[in-house]
Formats: structure tokens, sequence, C-alpha cells
């Protein structure tokens, strides 16, 4: 009996670690950069949704949403790739480290955000109920509305995909995806779709740490449209 018991006790323990390994591997994938308006996050479906404040770090799985007139940016903490989530959104930042980097998957549910992908070896996978995008060192929007998911390229190259085809995008490219239909492309100003303001003035973001009772700045510069 007395065996039994151990080796119940060494597999719980082997479990116990096992699935702090992989919260530890999935935790911090992400900090919040800046708010602006109503920026609220949520950690899981059991959670309850919670106003987000700047420098705050985000662990793999977490929501975040934004209201009217509203604006969250993100840094991934890997390769400061970043990530503005526009007014009126809703999406889910997923993160697997590994030894490249972290494998960073966004959900995005509805709304509109603007990435610029660092130039290195991992990549971003943007997913919709549409569609999806996969990008590597790409600056790029993505929007989702009630029947479709567009995505603007800005820079460099992106796929776009669904169950109904795939498409290449290169710099300058939109594309349109729907439930029903595969990849096409669209022509015409992509401000008319996308929100392009020119975010060049805010150079530099300063935010201040506290891990462990050490008191850490973090500088990001950036700018461009976004």
């Amino acid at each position: 009996m007395f065996k039994i018991m151990k080796k119940v006790a060494l597999v719980l323990c082997l479990v116990l670690a096992v699935s702090t390994f992989v919260r530890a591997d999935d935790s911090d994938v992400a900090l919040v950069l800046k708010t602006n308006g109503a920026v609220q996050l949520k950690k899981n479906s059991r959670s309850q949704w919670a106003n987000a404040k700047r420098g705050q770090r985000l662990d793999s799985g977490q929501a975040v949403r934004t209201g009217n007139n509203s604006l969250a940016a993100l840094v991934f903490t890997d390769d400061k790739t970043l990530l503005k989530v526009r007014a009126n959104s809703n999406v889910t930042i997923q993160g697997k480290r590994e030894k490249a980097g972290i494998i960073k998957r966004i959900r995005l549910g509805f709304g509109q955000i603007w990435a610029k992908v660092t130039k290195q070896n991992t990549a971003m996978r943007v997913e919709s109920p549409s569609g999806v995008a996969t990008v590597k060192g790409t600056v790029f929007n993505c929007l989702v509305t009630d029947d479709a998911f567009f995505v603007f390229c800005q820079e460099g190259l992106m796929e776009v995909l669904n169950q109904f085809g795939t498409m290449l995008l290169g710099a300058n490219e939109m594309a349109r995806l729907t439930k029903n239909s595969g990849p096409e492309r669209v022509q015409g100003n992509p401000s008319d779709i996308f929100e392009l303001e020119d975010d060049a003035g805010t150079r530099q973001l300063e935010i201040e740490l506290d891990k462990e009772g050490e008191k850490k700045k973090l500088i990001l510069e950036f700018g461009g449209n976004q």
C-alpha cells in the first residue's frame, strides 16, 4: 500500500512540475506599452474583465478589448514586435516560447489591429472567423467586420488563406476573405478601409518596471503609419 501511495505521489509531482513548466513557458509573452481610453484585459474565460495598466505583463491566452476612441499598444517581450489594438476591437494574445523566440498567434474576433513584426526567426499568425494571415518581418493592418476579413500589407510579404484558397501579398497590397470565398485582391485607397493616421510624432515610449523591488526603465522607439 505504501509503495502504491509513493508511486501516486511521484506521478502527481511530475504532473505538477510539467504543468508549472508549461505555464512558465507561456508566461510574460507581451507587455502593455500604453493605453488610451477604455482598455480592458481578461486572463481566461473564467475571469472578469479588468482595466489594463501601462507596463502590465501579458501571459498567453489573455484577451484585450478596447472601447470607443480607445487604443492599446502592446510589445512582445522576445523581439519587440509591436501590436496596436484599435478602437472597438477584441483580440486574444497567444504566445509559445521556442529557442528562436515566441511563436505569436493573434485571434482577432472583431475590430482592427496594426503590427510591426521584427525581422527575426519567429513569425506572427493572425486568425479571424473568415481566414488567416501569416507574416514575418512585416508591417500590416488587419480588420474584421461582420462578414469579411481585410488585410493590408504595408511592408514585406504576407500569406492570406482560408479553406477556399491561398494568396501572397506584397508591399501596398490588400486582400479580402470571407467565410464563403477565398482571398481576393482589393483595389483602391487603404485609408478608405483601414485607420492609417500617421503616428510619426510618437517616437519614444518610456516605461518604469518594478521587478522584485528593483526599478528598471524600458525605452522603446517607433513611428510611421500605424
